[in-house]
Parts: structure tokens; C-alpha cells; sequence
């Protein structure tokens, strides 16, 4: 009996240092010299690897296309529906010098057209267009989105337009983003998007889409698989990235890099500093 019990005693030490050691691994990774002021990594299981202010109050410029994204392939049930791009939402966004995916007033367009113009260039002509063609309005979608967003359990997190351009209002945290984006990668059509290094449309002429994260990856193809880009001058530079490495898949999501969308891309830096470091 005794010696039952000391190896019983036994086992459940040497489990204690086991998952203490691992745990240890898992949660102090070390990330250097990050630029952004906000960040977040997280293994494929959610576990918290690294984390910097990552329950800020932060605007989340064209991250918002995530859940813009997201919510439209979850309302709609025929990617190929046709819709038309209005002459509105183009002199709308050219209007806020809003980044735009190159489609034109009178264009009929799919939503899936629409879809890889608001996850690959961050067009807000695409999510206009996306938001009329789902909800009838960008104000119908946008409460769409912040269903969601209750959903989800994002309490940080609220939108007040599909595009992100910024509003005092329209706010998140990298740990909201960073869930999303964890729900969002799961579904196929999203993934498969989002993860695509150019698209082209074929109605009624052809326009090619590329996407604006993995054009800037100097010799690193492969390490980031795909993400979402942002940029405000009140969000600075943003990216919400799937790295790969050694087989295993990671999120990490920054904010607030600074620079500008054509500035050396810092947020990527650090996407491939956290590469680097696991």
C-alpha cells in the first residue's frame, strides 16, 4: 500500500513539472523589439503565447473586414448572385480617399467578386457593394456585424461601418480581433480567400485582385499564410496574420505600428519577428 502511494505521489510530481515546464514554454515566449504598441499570438489550440496590451481600446481600420467578410459568406447562400457596383459608393469612398479594390460604378459583380475585393485589396468599393447586396444597406449590415460581434463575446467591440475607416465609435481590442479572426479562419470559404495571392473577376471585364499582405512579404513566402491588412493614421499600421511553422499554424494579431500604408511595412516585421521566435 505504501508503495502505492509514493508512486502515486510519484506520478502526479513528475505531471506537475511536465504541464508547469510546458506551460512555462507556451505562455513566455519572447518577442523582441516589437514596432506595434499592441499585439497578440496564439497557438492552434487559442493558447496565449505572447501578449502586449493586448486589452486596449484600439480602432481597428480594415481588420473590421474580417467580420465584414465573415458575416456576408454567413447571410448569403449563393456566392455566384450578381449584384451591381453603384455609382454612389464609388464617389462615396473616393471621396474619404479610402483604399479600393478597382471596381466601377455599373460593374456586375458576385459576391464572391466582392468578397475577395474586401479580404485581398481592402477595397471599400467591395464592401459597399457587399453591404447593399446583403443587408440593403451599409447601416443594416453594420448591425449584422455587431450581432456578431455580441456573439462572439467581443465586449470590446463595436463597428460603425463595414469598411473601418475610422470613427471615434468603431472600436475593438486584439484580443476581440484576435477571436474573431480564430472563428473566422475556420470556415472554408473564408480561409481559402484570405490565404489566395491574387483573384480575377471575369464580369463584364476582368480586374485581378492581389492581396496587399502577401506582395509585401520580402523572402518570407511561407512563413505568413495569409491576412488582413489595416491602416488609419489613428490605428497605424495593422495585420491580423496566420503563420506556419514546423507544421503548426499560429494567429497574431498587432496594431498601432508606426509608418503609413506606404511606409516600410512594420507590421509585417513583427508578424515575421514572431515567425522567427517560435
Amino acid at each position: 500500500m505504501k508503495k502505492f502511494v509514493v508512486f502515486c505521489i510519484i506520478c502526479a510530481a513528475a505531471f506537475y513539472f511536465y504541464y508547469t515546464n510546458n506551460r512555462t514554454e507556451q505562455t513566455e515566449l519572447e518577442l523582441p523589439s516589437l514596432h506595434s504598441k499592441n499585439a497578440l499570438l496564439l497557438n492552434e489550440k487559442g493558447d496565449v503565447l505572447f501578449e502586449k496590451n493586448a486589452d486596449d481600446i484600439i480602432y481597428p481600420a480594415s481588420l473590421t473586414k474580417i467580420m465584414t467578410a465573415i458575416v456576408a459568406i454567413e447571410t448569403t447562400t449563393d456566392l455566384q448572385k450578381q449584384t451591381i457596383v453603384e455609382p454612389q459608393t464609388i464617389s462615396k469612398f473616393t471621396a474619404q480617399n479610402a483604399s479600393m479594390a478597382g471596381f466601377k460604378a455599373g460593374d456586375f459583380v458576385t459576391i464572391e467578386d466582392l468578397l475577395y475585393g474586401t479580404l485581398l485589396a481592402s477595397g471599400a468599393d467591395a464592401t459597399g457593394t457587399l453591404a447593399n447586396a446583403i443587408a440593403g444597406s451599409e447601416e443594416s449590415f453594420v448591425t449584422l456585424m455587431n450581432n456578431k460581434a455580441h456573439e462572439l463575446g467581443l465586449n470590446d467591440t463595436h463597428f460603425v461601418n463595414a469598411s473601418g475607416l475610422h470613427d471615434p465609435a468603431h472600436v475593438s481590442s486584439v484580443r476581440d480581433i484576435s477571436k474573431l479572426f480564430r472563428y473566422a479562419i475556420e470556415n472554408p470559404t473564408f480561409y481559402q480567400i484570405l490565404t489566395s495571392k491574387s483573384y480575377s473577376t471575369h464580369v463584364p471585364n476582368e480586374l485581378t485582385i492581389t492581396s496587399s499582405l502577401l506582395t509585401k512579404i520580402p523572402d518570407g513566402e511561407g512563413a505568413i499564410l495569409g491576412g488582413k491588412t489595416g491602416y488609419t493614421p489613428e490605428a497605424g499600421l495593422c495585420l491580423a496574420s496566420i503563420i506556419e511553422k514546423d507544421g503548426k499554424q499560429y494567429i497574431f494579431v498587432t496594431t498601432n505600428a508606426a509608418g503609413q500604408a506606404w511606409t516600410p511595412p512594420l507590421h509585417i516585421e513583427d508578424a515575421l519577428t514572431a515567425y522567427d521566435s517560435l
